[in-house]
């Protein structure tokens, strides 16, 4: 019989949670996590965003990590929670791979200094020693996992917002070829700063000037775009043999991570969603999910491309809902983030609500808006953004295989 890939351990940073049990409230409550700031766009212009207040302290008042890049301190937290949830121990003397997913890495973050503008005024001197190692995102991925004792294969995917969700599909590949017994993967991004804010304005992609009532609400026709959020999440996949054999706790089972391109010109964008609907359509296979964990963040774009998925795959009859209600959009982390939220509804028996939606425009779609109590047994995924690449992914309830 085809081994399953289960979950055996998970670890979270997002907006107002510092761990798994924080961030399990909120997803049970339907708590909003965004902020509203003024200090981030030229003219106090404002914007929703989603920050992390807390959970790093240990790690921003020891020295040897000053020099590090919020995105990594995030990552290495997350993971280190997820390491300790599922009981691994001795990582280096293990056949463990890291895979890390990073949309936007440290672009932007206070250990680049203002290097540019003295780059610009011909004084090197004053460039940090640091530029050269985060600027390659690769070494936000090592310092991860040197931190966590991992000297095994370490990948680093970069793909946009499906980032960590093909973190997870490459893992699942070196799992089943036996390349790997285990594997720490995940996805981190942190870029609340000017250079995110400014870009993502020019493309007419976040909210500004909108509140919370209007803004970065998936599934309503008023939202003018997503906000912008930081974010890591971790899992520690395992063969379900391997994790019986330690007498580990299984959370569940990932039956499959599916992704391809739209494959449209660079400044383009694919309105009909024909590739994602391919991938959602492979990974479900047929079934109809409990519900669908959805990318829909807020940006009428990429919503209504889970509207078309909606009618085409399900005649609007599955319940869709999506988190970024409360946390906002973590770029490369979103995607293990929504895997997160679906076990954790599994394991508890609830749908996660879209909160703040009227669902206007999108009346005809089965929209979860209050936390909604019920048996979860299958839960279908969607991601997609910049740079045109798609990713879909099927969880379960783990039953044992005999």
């Amino acid at each position: 019989m085809k081994d399953k890939i289960v979950v055996t351990g998970y670890g979270v940073k997002a907006p107002k949670s510092a761990n798994i049990v924080q961030f399990t409230h909120h997803l049970k409550k339907g708590t909003c996590c965004l902020d509203v700031v003024t200090n981030l766009l030229p003219n106090g212009d404002a914007m929703i965003i989603g920050r992390i207040e807390e959970g790093l302290e240990e790690y921003e008042s020891d020295t040897r990590f000053k020099r590090f890049p919020r995105v990594t301190l995030l990552g290495m937290a997350a993971g280190m929670e997820a390491v300790k949830h599922a009981k691994l121990s001795h990582l280096s003397d293990l056949k463990v791979g890291l895979f890390v997913g990073v949309s936007v890495g440290a672009i932007g973050d206070n250990i680049f200094g203002g290097s540019i503008i003295e780059i610009n005024n011909g004084n090197l001197r004053n460039v940090p020693v640091t530029f050269s190692h985060f600027a390659n995102y690769h070494s936000i991925t090592s310092a991860i996992g040197h931190y966590l004792g991992i000297k095994g294969i370490t990948k680093t995917i970069t793909t946009g917002c499906t980032s960590s969700l093909e973190a997870i599909q490459d893992a699942i590949v070196y799992l089943k070829s036996g390349m790997i017994d285990a594997a720490v993967v995940g996805g981190s991004d942190s870029v609340l700063n000017e250079i995110a804010a400014y870009g993502f304005a020019k493309t007419k992609s976040i909210t500004i000037n909108q509140g919370l009532d209007d803004g970065a609400v998936p599934f309503s026709e008023k939202s003018k775009g997503f906000a912008i959020s930081e974010g890591a999440g971790f899992l520690i996949l395992e063969r379900e043999a391997d994790a019986l054999k330690r007498n580990v706790k299984i959370i569940g089972e990932i039956e499959q991570v599916v992704s391809n391109n739209d494959g449209v010109f660079l400044y383009s964008i694919d309105k009909t969603g024909t590739q994602m609907i391919h991938a959602l359509k492979e990974v479900t296979n047929g079934r109809k999910p409990d519900y669908v964990n959805s990318q829909a963040l807020g940006w009428k774009v990429n919503d209504r491309i889970e509207e078309l998925a909606s009618k085409e795959l399900f005649d609007h009859c599955v319940p869709y809902s999506s988190i970024k209600s409360m946390i906002g959009n973590p770029y490369g982390a979103t995607g293990v983030l929504q895997v997160i939220s679906s076990f954790i509804s599994i394991t508890q028996g609830f749908i996660p609500p879209t909160i703040r939606t009227q669902k206007d425009g999108f009346e005809a779609m089965n929209i979860v808006t209050e936390p909604l109590y019920q048996e979860v047994n299958e839960v279908a995924i969607t991601n997609h953004g910049h740079g045109g690449n798609n990713a879909c992914a099927y969880v379960k309830r783990y039953n044992y295989s005999g």
